[in-house]
């Protein structure tokens, strides 16, 4: 977790994250392959019993054709040693063989590879008395020693540096003696593997064994590799992955400019429209629009395009908002000032006093006002950071209406269900959906006589629950009855009515319509000679 806080925190571009990142990943794995790569400690192994099976062969074929003794020797036993079974003769004739150089020389071109493998042999006082590499230096069969493999490029030299850096030379995991004193015991009969550097830091293999003529040591054969053998087969087989790697970091690169494009550049041009926007509110249509992405970009956009609409749209409501209360609290201050600058003059009592009902009237409406446009001006906050909650619609309403027929005796309230038995859920906030109804139960008592009912109607589909509230109260004036929702707008014929309503009751309802994602509207109907007004709601359905 503090790798990403790190990685979060740095000053580097999106771009530049996405691609180190998928490159680090790429060298983390190219490590791990070079590191646990056990390929070189395999090709020691086989070259280890390769060279038992080869040095058997050449240690054999030497003692049984490169071997010459200079005629036969006598061993007489010592005439004081009693005479006693198993002595038949006191005098032994027996042949003292050594390796003979010039047939060693034809064998050792016949068996060894002089690219692959140096031959040295010695006699049994453990001297040197052939070595193959000079032997085919002198007959110009190849020019040994072979070329050392920091000096045939520039990438041996770093490949070597690398190599020791990371210790993926070390051959002290391997279980062989390092010792080239080791390869001498030879001559005690026994064979020796020596795994050991030479003094360029590449890896030698050496095994001695013993060369026997009639169950008699006579010498001892060392083979070993030459010295770029191992290195060279490791270093191919390692720079084969190397090239892998650079075609997939090639690829890796190409592939992250690509995500870079795809991720990185989207949100930078979001990111500066935003900035943008924010100067100056004029450009809001400038904000790109990814909709046409099914991905998170695609996402982000709609949500910054919807956020910014939805803050624009409400600084252009905050501002109508602000012009409406400063346009309504206008009309009764100017009655206030003209009854306050009236009331000197006036010297009769009763017209006095109408001046102080008046004032009255005026400061009661002033602060109704107040307190109704605290709450509408609260409301939208309010809405977004309440919680809402799945409940039945039918439920909800004959609780409320019931409550509502107890505490008014006047303009009863009927719930109609097309399906009794159903339960029709929502997600809404109870508090919100209650006050939406009760000020649609208050207006059309407003309007209403005291023996009208109110009828609420509720209906359903597959989507959505329909609720209709109506009432006989005359119906909406006017041809653009959806004017009743706009703020501090007022139907009402009487000024006196007029005085007691703020004109922001039905504005709030469609405003807590609005934010749990339905609709409202109103529509005028007739029935039995009386005229009426019809409130529809649509609501969500929760399924």
């Amino acid at each position: 977790m503090r790798i990403f806080k790190i990685i979060q925190g740095s000053p580097v571009s999106l771009s530049a994250r996405i691609l180190l990142l998928n490159l680090l990943a790429l060298i983390l794995l190219l490590v791990g392959i070079l590191y646990l790569n056990q390929f070189r400690q395999s090709l020691i192994e086989a070259k280890v019993e390769a060279l038992e099976t080869q040095s058997q062969i050449i240690s054999t074929t030497i003692s049984a054709s490169a071997t010459s003794s200079k005629g036969a020797n006598l061993f007489v036993f010592d005439r004081n040693i009693a005479e006693g079974d198993g002595f038949n003769q006191r005098v032994i004739k027996y042949r003292n063989y050594t390796i003979n150089k010039k047939l060693l020389e034809q064998i050792i071109g016949q068996l060894i590879d002089p690219k692959t493998l140096n031959a040295k042999i010695y006699d049994s006082t453990n001297k040197l008395i052939h070595e193959s590499n000079q032997f085919f230096l002198e007959q110009k069969v190849a020019t040994f020693p072979i070329s050392e493999i920091e000096n045939k490029s520039f990438f041996w030299s770093i490949y070597n540096k690398l190599m020791k850096l990371f210790a993926l030379d070390s051959i002290k995991h391997l279980d062989y003696v390092t010792d080239q004193n080791a390869l001498s015991n030879a001559l005690d009969g026994s064979k020796n593997i020596v795994v050991n550097k030479n003094e360029s830091g590449q890896a030698v293999v050496q095994v001695s064994v013993p060369i026997i003529k009639f169950k008699a040591i006579i010498g001892f054969l060392v083979l070993s590799t030459q010295s770029d053998t191992i290195d060279m087969i490791v270093y191919e087989e390692r720079a084969a992955i190397m090239k892998v790697f650079a075609v997939a970091s090639i690829i890796t690169i190409i592939l992250s400019l690509i995500l870079s494009n795809t991720i990185a550049k989207p949100m930078r041009e979001l990111a500066k429209a935003a900035d943008e926007v924010r100067n100056n509110l004029n450009l809001r249509k400038k904000i790109p629009d990814f909709n046409r992405r099914n991905d998170e970009i695609g996402n982000l956009s709609s949500a910054l395009n919807n956020m910014t609409v939805t803050l624009l749209n409400r600084i252009d409501t905050i501002e109508k908002f602000s012009a409406d209360v400063a346009h309504e609290l206008r009309n009764p201050l100017t009655s206030l000032r003209s009854a306050i600058e009236a009331f000197p003059v006036i010297k009769n009592k009763n017209e006095r006093l109408e001046l102080i009902r008046i004032i009255k009237e005026d400061i009661d409406r002033i602060d109704r006002l107040i307190s109704d446009i605290s709450e509408s001006s609260k409301l939208d906050t309010a809405l977004t950071m309440e919680e809402r909650e799945i409940i039945d619609i039918y439920e909800f309403l004959y609780e409320l209406i019931e409550l509502q027929n107890s505490r008014y005796k006047t303009n009863g309230i009927i719930l109609n269900q097309d399906e009794r038995g159903i339960k029709l859920y929502s997600i809404i906030n109870r508090d919100r959906l209650n006050q939406v109804f009760i000020n649609l139960f208050d207006n059309a008592r407003s309007f209403s006589n005291s023996n009208d009912s109110i009828c609420v109607t509720l209906k359903n589909d597959d989507d959505d629950i329909f609720i209709e509230v109506s009432d006989l109260g005359g119906g909406i004036q006017g041809t653009k009855i959806d004017r009743i929702f706009d703020r501090f707008y007022t139907d009402r014929e009487k000024d006196t009515e007029a005085k007691m309503h703020s004109g922001l009751g039905l504005s709030i309802v469609k405003q807590i319509v609005d934010s749990h994602k339905g609709e409202i509207s109103v529509e005028n109907f007739e029935i039995d000679l009386k005229k009426g007004a019809r409130f529809k709601i649509r609501l969500p359905k929760h399924t």
